[in-house]
């Protein structure tokens, strides 16, 4: 049996980042939101006298920077529910995983949690195992603290680690325009320069944000985004501040970094600008994608 399944990027439209804890993890409050552009995970699993995992991707030479081993999210996800449905069924698994990458690395999208949350999610429903997406999150949370909110997807409040998810209203398929930069920045590095400023600068408010959500008013919404870690990636990736600007100048109500970076995106008020402004741009030395916020 062969499915295939897509993985969904993510953006932050707020992000801030509120103390850093005793076991060296973040407690952040960030708004997540899915979007259309994704990877492609074909599962193929067939019955077998143990459990097997074979990760590969097919485009695997534009993503020289991944590994497609054991230590790989995808793999590690695999695992965890063959184990599962070994206890809970008694049978044995061959799984054969095929990644197409559309979602860039090292860019802040969670391409390789949505990876994961999707062979967590699709495996679940091919072996038929029966884990609920309440049990799948708690799973997704030993991968890693964006695996959570790719597993129920759509808005979202994130709190703690980015375990704690609470949904909100979608703003609707809002468009938007993707930049990513050639230099990827490092998440560790990212929230160590952030814990430099954490206490002395002024965090976004992930209140007026929701607020914005609830009450559907689409110009609080965009003017309460916010990435409180953009100081940060900006000491180490000034293109970001260069790429911003290209955005706002091309019809974009709100320019700023997703994640830890590096890519920036572009959030417009129709569909038609969004375009015009994809076809124009021609940032050196950056990749570009057009998307809109997925609604599903």
């Amino acid at each position: 049996m062969t499915k295939s399944f897509n993985a969904n990027a993510k953006l932050n439209l707020i992000l801030d980042v509120i103390k850093k804890r005793e076991d060296g993890y973040h407690d952040i409050s960030s708004v997540m939101q899915s979007i259309c552009l994704h990877d492609v995970i074909k599962i193929g699993i067939e019955p077998s006298e143990q459990n097997e995992i074979k990760v590969s991707c097919s485009n695997a030479g534009d993503f020289s920077s991944v590994k497609w081993d054991e230590s790989n999210l995808v793999y590690k996800a695999a695992a965890l529910i063959l184990a599962q449905n070994t206890r809970s069924h008694n049978t044995y698994a061959s799984v054969d995983i095929e990644v197409e990458k559309r979602i860039p690395a090292g860019a802040g999208m969670g391409g390789g949690s949505a990876d994961a949350a999707t062979v967590l999610k699709g495996l679940n429903e091919l072996l038929s195992v029966g884990l609920t997406e309440e049990k799948l999150c708690q799973m997704g949370a030993t991968l890693g603290a964006d695996v959570p909110f790719c597993i129920i997807g759509g808005t979202a409040l994130c709190e703690g680690i980015g375990d704690r998810l609470t949904p909100l209203p979608s703003p609707g398929p809002v468009p938007c325009v993707i930049l990513k930069p050639d230099i990827s920045l490092g998440t560790k590095e990212m929230y160590e320069i952030t814990d430099e400023f954490i206490d002395s600068s002024e965090h976004p408010s992930t209140e007026y944000m929701m607020t914005a959500l609830l009450s559907g008013r689409t110009w609080d919404f965009f003017s309460a985004c916010s990435n409180f870690m953009e100081e940060a990636a900006v000491r180490m990736c000034p293109e970001i501040n260069v790429l911003k600007q290209l955005l706002k100048d091309s019809g974009a109500e709100v320019a700023m970094m997703t994640g830890s970076g590096s890519a920036v995106f572009g959030l417009f008020s129709d569909e038609e600008t969004a375009k015009k402004a994809f076809e124009e741009l021609n940032p050196p030395k950056a990749q570009k994608f057009i998307s809109q916020f997925s609604v599903d």
